[in-house]
């Protein structure tokens, strides 16, 4: 459809050119710089508005390749940036693991004194050894 509506569009352009050529088929005078051309009124506003579209074009395809260097350039630091902070995390995440395996370690040699020091005590029954043990 959006291409039917394009085809359409330039055919009344196209249309509207050739019409306006017709009409407009007296020969004019243009002085440019040192020299006089003699050319119809629809040849010298077409090659006006040839020229003004290729200055547009100009202007917008380097307004274009600008924006194209901006977004090539912020992929680049959105990249740089996603790979700093996945680094980050894999650091954070080892230390967070040396420190559980500290903890583990500590928490495993503090059930180790407490049974140590409950058997130095006389009072001690043997099921509270176990409940110590299967606490592990």
């Amino acid at each position: 459809m959006k291409n039917t509506t394009k085809m359409f569009i330039i055919l009344i352009l196209a249309f509207i050119v050739v019409l306006f050529s017709v009409i407009n088929a007296q020969p004019i005078d243009v002085n440019f710089l040192v020299t006089k051309v003699s050319l119809p009124l629809a040849v010298i506003l077409i090659a006006a508005v040839l020229v003004g579209a290729l200055i547009v074009f100009i202007v917008m395809a380097s307004s274009i390749w600008q924006k194209k260097r901006q977004i090539k350039e912020l992929n680049q630091s959105l990249y740089n940036k996603n790979s700093e902070l996945e680094e980050g995390q894999a650091t954070e995440v080892i230390a967070l693991k040396e420190e559980l395996r500290q903890k583990e370690l500590e928490l495993s040699d503090l059930k180790h004194r407490l049974v140590n020091d409950m058997m130095s005590d006389d009072t001690l029954k043997v099921s509270d050894w176990s409940d110590l043990i299967d606490e592990d």
